[in-house]
């Protein structure tokens, strides 16, 4: 009987995301080796951390060289995305300075000093209020997506430079982490809308401030004109559009001068004065203040899903920790009568058909030359790494992945070596493999070319193969016919398995 030991209270919580970077960058590199790193000191302070599964993973990934190595690049990655954000904002308000100097310069190079007032607002607010629209609707389309072009560009072209540039395991295995995090929990999109909205307001903070100079330095005659509208309808939006920039108490024109502005009628000082203010106060309001606000509003959100963010503990990466970190269970002793096992023979296993699902399960068990195997340089992503067997520990981590996977997937497939004599450790892995998943269990026989290269017979050794497949309840052994091994061993398993996908009922 066991009898399970309650785990100590989880920590409080508080902002763990550096430490969720590393783990995570720590879970890429054990998937594409195909085995944990194995430093004894890394164990110890995960199953000394206390706490639950995740707290204890985050220690021990923080615990280990690689884990330091990926903190260190982490905070050389911050400090260049800092120094990159501000040079983009500076750029985009340079960007801004020059929208508004163009606009305004117009008629002073064609030898006139009026400006057409809704031609200028429209030229420095039309386009980023359209995109403000938009970025609004898409975040109630798309609740999921959304985050605004702008922002979503600097990421992606953030994240392309920096898989470009950047040498060394370390800071390529953050920025990895770092890319699989933003894509949960809403934080890629928060971040974008963040970015996305600091742009526009950069740009228009450039307009205005270019603005403020212009007409502080050089003499404009605001008129407006129209062909097609009445004259009431521009004077109502011209007073609605003043009304918010009034309450500062701002000089706003009022329908007398707004009339007496119309194309061919000059204005006096105070008119001038007027204009002025509801260009600035327009460019502040309706282009400024809302961008500023709703780039807050999405850093907060940001920060939110950062706090809320949590590892993915039914991946096979992570379940394969938590034997070696959760020792749960004690043993006390003979207490219950013996289970039924030891008396009755179990029943023959039960051959199993495929059951939907587009995923795959890949684990190798005892390959010569495991490090360049080629599931470790696999490129599908349906495919799921569970690690490679090479000792109990390795074993025991690699089925508690295969166990733990949520759905299970549609296949579970062990590559063996053909140049290793099948044993009773292989039977009783690939038996209890097969117990813990509801999925069927394919062995695939690879290293073909090596077994004749130490002068194994292949037919013998595949018979050998075949009969211990059969004891553990494999159902199904590849390559099917001994003539298919001359393939790589690969290209069986993708034919085998889009077999199976047409032969599902």
């Amino acid at each position: 009987m066991n009898t399970h030991i309650s785990d100590r209270a989880s920590p409080a919580p508080h902002d763990r995301f550096t430490d969720r970077l590393v783990a995570e960058a720590v879970r890429l590199h054990e998937d594409q080796a195909g085995r944990v790193i194995d430093e004894p000191h890394a164990w110890q302070a995960g199953r000394d951390a206390g706490g639950d599964l995740e707290h204890r993973v985050l220690v021990r990934a923080r615990a280990t060289r690689l884990g330091a190595q990926v903190r260190d690049a982490l905070g050389g990655a911050r400090t260049l995305a800092g120094w990159i954000l501000i040079l983009i904002l500076l750029l985009t308000g340079l960007s801004g300075m020059a929208a508004a100097g163009a606009a305004l310069a117009a008629p002073l190079v064609a030898g006139s000093s009026q400006i057409n007032i809704l031609w200028a607002l429209g030229s420095l607010l039309g386009v980023q209020l359209l995109m403000l629209l938009l970025w609004a609707l898409f975040m109630l389309v798309r609740p999921r997506g959304g985050g605004g072009l702008l922002g979503q560009g600097v990421l992606g072209l953030g994240g392309g430079l920096a898989r470009r540039l950047v040498r060394g395991q370390a800071p390529v295995l953050a920025i990895r982490a770092l890319l699989q995090l933003m894509s949960r929990n809403g934080l890629g999109r928060w971040s974008a809308g963040t970015l996305t909205h600091l742009i526009w307001a950069a740009f228009t903070a450039g307009a205005l401030l270019m603005c403020l100079w212009a007409l502080s330095v050089r003499q404009y005659d605001f008129v407006w004109g129209t062909t097609l509208l009445a004259e009431d309808h521009f004077v109502g939006l011209i007073t609605a559009l003043g009304l918010l920039p009034g309450w500062l108490g701002l000089p706003m024109p009022d329908e007398a001068l707004i009339r007496a502005s119309r194309l061919g009628v000059t204005e006096d000082t105070l008119g001038r004065v007027q204009w002025s203010s509801w260009l600035l106060g327009s460019l502040l309001f309706y282009g400024l203040l809302p961008r500023l606000g709703l780039g807050l509003w999405c850093a907060l959100m940001a920060r939110r899903a950062r706090r809320r963010l949590r590892l993915d503990l039914t991946g096979p990466g992570y379940a394969r920790l938590a034997p070696r970190l959760l020792p749960n269970s004690q043993r006390l002793g003979v207490v219950d009568p013996p289970p039924l096992t030891l008396i009755h023979p179990p029943e023959p296993p039960r051959h199993r058909e495929r059951h939907g699902g587009a995923t795959l399960a890949l684990l190798g068990y005892e390959l010569e030359q495991a490090d360049d195997h080629w599931i470790q340089h696999h490129k599908r992503p349906a495919w799921i790494p569970l690690g490679q067997v090479d000792d109990r520990h390795t074993r025991r981590d690699v089925l508690a992945a295969a166990q733990s996977l949520q759905p299970p997937p549609a296949v579970v497939v062990a590559v063996c070596s053909l140049a290793r004599t099948p044993d009773r450790s292989t039977e009783a892995f690939l038996t209890e493999l097969r117990a813990r998943t509801r999925a069927p269990v394919w062995l695939l026989l690879d290293q073909q070319d090596m077994a004749q290269t130490r002068g194994i017979d292949p037919r013998a050794r595949r018979t050998a193969w075949e009969q211990l497949a059969e004891r553990a309840g494999v159902d199904q052994l590849l390559p099917e016919r001994p003539a298919d091994a001359d393939r790589p061993a690969a290209e069986i398993l993708e034919a085998a398995f889009a077999a199976s996908e047409d032969a599902k009922p």
